[in-house]
């Protein structure tokens, strides 16, 4: 009985003292952070955070654009030193569980941007699916607080221009994991999205004009590193190049010069109408395009008498979505040179972004050096420290196959006239 009831005692205390959380933060009391913006002036590191105004949703219809949020700063030696310095001026302590993206300042990376984001890395708050963006030539204060879209709050509508990604490989979305991952990688180095704040042209001319300039935000291109050493950008369509050969693309297009027109004996080009508008753009358009259903891209490092080469292979299937021309695209043998002039403008693009790193960045973006190191294991060993510089010098390879499955729902350019 006695052992009963010193049981059910012991019992009784373990529940007492597991009852609830001894860390539990109530909500009122925090200040939920959805982008934090780091930059680097004057020795000091300067926090910026967009935070969430808690505000009852029957009044949050009635708020103006950008005003669901509010923003603070805080200066400090380190990133946590100014997160400290923030509880000084502001009423709640930052939560960064919710964080979903953080801005750089290009000031910032290019010092030792490796070593100041320990505070990122080391605290358990922090997601590892945090996207990193450099904000481009700019502060990352500077970025923030830009609502061009249809989102109500600054942070969502940042968010939703990387998540377009998968319409536009002209930008990339880099997580925390994925960046240090490349960053202790020897093989490979890791490449950041990038933010540019540009001016909007007014257009909607029913509201009252206003003297102040309007902004919007891009995330058109990446940048790259060695490193925690920022080496140069990429533009739109060298990113797009660079996400080919990395095989990131699931969908997007591809803009190329059309080949040399063609005439049937049963048809004529379409008369080019006369205007009075004095236009700078070229008299004719000769450009098509094509919708990527499927990408496949190999990447291959092979040693041909004792000189590396770099392989790409790329097999790319599609659907013809625009044709400006006038060549018969029933026809197999004009459809091949469709397809030939789609997969040459392809491996221009593809060739000039590797040459671009191999010579301007000197570094390996691509990941070459984990495909040698995995073939080549012995002469990996010897080289792995001159990597890079292994890789500037190294012979190029590219090879491109397209094959346009679909030609959409006429068979015929709009260009050609039947029957004359």
């Amino acid at each position: 009985m006695k052992k009963k009831i010193l049981f059910i005692n012991i019992i009784v205390v373990i529940a007492v003292a597991l009852t609830g959380c001894w860390n539990a933060m109530e909500l009122n009391t925090l200040g939920i952070n959805l982008v934090l913006g780091l930059d680097f002036e004057n020795g000091k590191v300067i926090v910026t955070a967009e935070i969430i105004e808690p505000v009852p949703a029957k009044e949050k219809s009635a708020m103006e654009k950008g005003s669901a949020v509010t923003y603070v700063q805080g200066i400090g030696d380190n990133i946590f030193d100014a997160f400290r310095n923030i509880t000084l001026k502001f009423d709640r302590k930052l939560y960064i569980a919710h964080n979903k993206i953080i801005i750089f300042g290009e000031g910032f990376v290019e010092g030792e941007s490796a070593n100041d984001i320990d505070m990122l890395v080391r605290d358990h708050e922090l997601r590892e699916t945090t996207y990193f963006l450099i904000a481009k030539e700019a502060k990352a204060y500077e970025v923030m607080g830009i609502a061009a879209g249809l989102e109500e709050i600054p942070g969502n509508y940042i968010l939703k221009l990387i998540n377009n990604f998968k319409y536009n490989p002209k930008a990339v979305n880099v997580n925390l994991a994925e960046y240090l991952r490349h960053f202790y990688d020897m093989g490979r180095q890791p490449v950041l999205g990038i933010i540019e704040k540009k001016e909007k042209k007014q257009i909607n001319k029913l509201k009252k004009s206003s003297k102040d300039k309007e902004y919007e935000l891009s995330v058109i291109g990446a940048a790259a590193f060695n490193k925690h050493r920022l080496v140069g950008y990429l533009n739109g369509t060298e990113t797009k190049a660079f996400n080919f050969i990395m095989g990131k693309v699931k969908t997007g297009i591809v803009t190329f010069p059309t080949p040399n027109e063609s005439v049937d004996e049963i048809s004529t080009p379409t008369l080019v109408m006369e205007s009075d508008i004095d236009s700078q753009r070229p008299s004719k358009i000769s450009m098509s395009t094509i919708d990527i259903i499927k990408l496949k891209s190999k990447r291959d490092v092979e040693i041909i008498d004792g000189n590396i080469v770099l392989k790409v292979d790329i097999r790319l299937r599609g659907s013809l979505e625009e044709f400006i021309g006038n060549m018969d695209i029933s026809s197999d043998i004009e459809m091949k040179e469709i397809e030939k002039a789609c997969s040459q403008e392809i491996k221009n693009k593809l060739m000039n972004t590797l040459i671009k790193v191999q010579k301007e960045f000197e570094t390996d973006i691509f990941g070459f050096g984990n495909i040698f190191h995995r073939k080549y294991p012995k002469e990996w060993h010897e080289i792995k420290d001159n990597w890079n510089e292994i890789f500037s010098k190294s012979d190029l390879q590219v090879e491109v196959k397209t094959n346009v499955i679909r030609t959409g729902l006429i068979n015929e350019p709009i260009g050609r006239i039947k029957g004359k």
